[in-house]
């Protein structure tokens, strides 16, 4: 399993396991040459401090049942700011070095809370509303009525979050859906679990404080209990 020019990967920059966020930005591989691949330069872009440091480059492969992630080590051996393309237009671009093979990687390594009904957060895809199982940072899970909504494994759909009267949306890839009478319950109930793409800005500052309420919420119940 390899990763070609014109793929598009998703680059965890930095792991912070005291407040379990991962610093993840979208790339596009412009080259590969061996254990050598030239990237697209990140939005924020990667700078000088990060020379040399090591970073895991991960990438959806479609199989069988469906998208799975992959991620691999790599080095930052070089920042280019001006990489030629096919068409010969310059553009800024990171090199980096493979250090090991890929194997399968869980972007959705991001802290999950499990909201209520009280939490304050409400999630729609086409204006259909669905009930949210769990979330994180980098994805949710969530049930939904499949009467109403059609959802299909690698489609790309714009969700619309609630987050306590701040709407944000963004779009998410469905990664894999399921029936929700393989786990007993009624017949037009569905699963999904989908990954968001570029969490960035107004959307990752109010889901951040959502999750950190969330939390708050859960152990206050657990202390009564």
């Amino acid at each position: 399993m390899s990763i070609r020019p014109g793929a598009t990967v998703k680059l965890v920059v930095e792991v912070d396991p005291q407040t379990e966020r991962i610093n993840a930005r979208n790339s596009t591989v412009y080259d590969v040459d061996g254990e050598r691949l030239v990237l697209a330069q990140t939005e924020p872009p990667i700078g000088d401090s990060m020379l040399g440091k090591e970073i895991t480059v991960t990438y959806l492969a479609r199989e069988k049942n469906g998208p799975v992630r992959y991620g691999f080590p790599a080095v930052i051996t070089g920042l280019i700011d001006d990489y030629t393309l096919m068409s010969t237009r310059e553009v800024r671009a990171v090199a980096v070095r493979k250090r090991t093979g890929p194997v399968p990687y869980n972007i959705r390594m991001y802290y999950r809370v499990e909201p209520t009904a009280r939490s304050g957060l409400d999630m729609s895809i086409h204006a259909k509303k669905v009930n949210i199982l769990d979330i994180s940072l980098g994805g949710v899970r969530f049930t939904y009525d499949s009467d109403g909504l059609e959802l299909h494994p690698n489609s790309v759909v714009e969700v619309r979050f609630d987050l306590g009267g701040i709407i944000c949306r963004i779009d998410s890839i469905i990664l894999r859906t399921w029936e929700g009478e393989d786990e007993g319950f009624r017949q037009n109930l569905s699963f999904a679990a989908a990954e968001f793409l570029g969490v960035t800005g107004v959307f990752e500052q109010e889901l951040s404080r959502k999750i950190r309420e969330i939390e708050r919420e859960s152990l206050a119940i657990e202390r009564r209990t």
